[in-house]
């Protein structure tokens, strides 16, 4: 690039004796580009080329929306027990009627109707299933018990009735607590009188009014009531009375193949050559 000349004029200033310097382009009349340390004019720098616009990007579209996940059907309801299912029961519509204050709980399995009672109106209710001409539960089938330790009152006494004349059944249940005595049906159904005897027997349960209740299974002398939950599985000890005697080969053989081990068979066996049969 071709360097420019400067050319410097001086004036006085009338007014003041002042010099006025007045630079100017050869070329031109603007003010000429101050010199480098050098004293050679600086040279300017070259325009940088304008890089040429490159066309813009459309922004991308957004993607779509995954779309969204179906809704999971609801869940299905729990299939009723066809064992449990409520059938109509005219006795329990009977007691239902007569003595509503009486009913503490109503269960059903297998097309049968279980009652739990109080034990207050127990009697008159079971005249009234007895006597009651569309019902007449004339026919005690069976009357037992089951122990529950963990409950508050740990028994309960159950009575299966049958009409043997309309074909109908029910069940009964009484609540029966520790010591508690539920009164007898004996008085209503004659049959009770040795089923009450064997709960007895087997429970521990006495019942109020009962003629003679005494064991009808075990010995007069056995201590406990077998059919407790508490009562062990093997007996006890002093429950295995010497009844006939067996010869020592016959109660090793007992002694090895039965679950009822530990009670001092095997030392009384090594001693005598023999023991409780």
């Amino acid at each position: 690039m071709r360097p420019r000349l400067l050319v410097k004029k001086s004036a006085s200033d009338g007014r003041n004796g002042q010099t006025v310097t007045d630079e100017k382009d050869i070329k031109g009349e603007g003010p000429a580009p101050p010199d480098d340390a050098s004293g050679t004019p600086e040279s300017r720098p070259a325009p940088a080329p304008q890089e040429s616009a490159a066309p813009k990007t459309p922004p991308a579209a957004p993607k779509p929306a995954a779309p969204a996940a179906p809704a999971a059907p609801p869940a299905a309801a729990p299939k009723a027990n066809p064992l449990t299912a409520p059938v109509p029961s005219a006795a329990l519509d009977r007691i239902r009627e007569k003595f509503s204050d009486q009913v503490v709980e109503v269960t059903y399995y297998a097309s049968e109707v279980t009652v739990k009672l109080k034990q207050e109106r127990a009697e008159e209710i079971w005249r009234f299933l007895r006597d009651d001409p569309g019902l007449r539960f004339d026919y005690l089938s069976n009357l037992t018990a089951v122990h529950w330790p963990e409950r508050p009152k740990p028994f309960e006494v159950v009575y299966h009735l049958f009409s043997i004349s309309t074909r109908q059944r029910i069940n009964l249940k009484l609540d029966v607590g520790e010591g508690e005595q539920p009164p007898t049906a004996s008085l209503v159904w004659p049959t009770a009188n040795w089923h009450e005897r064997e709960v007895f027997d087997l429970f521990g349960i006495r019942f109020h009014g009962h003629p003679d209740m005494t064991r009808i299974l075990m010995t007069d002398e056995w201590v406990g009531h077998p059919l407790r939950k508490d009562y062990p599985l093997e007996g006890k000890p002093e429950d295995h009375m010497q009844l006939r005697d067996v010869t020592t080969a016959e109660h090793v053989y007992t002694y090895e193949k039965s679950s009822i081990k530990g009670f001092g068979w095997k030392k009384e066996v090594e001693k005598t050559g023999e023991g409780r049969g």
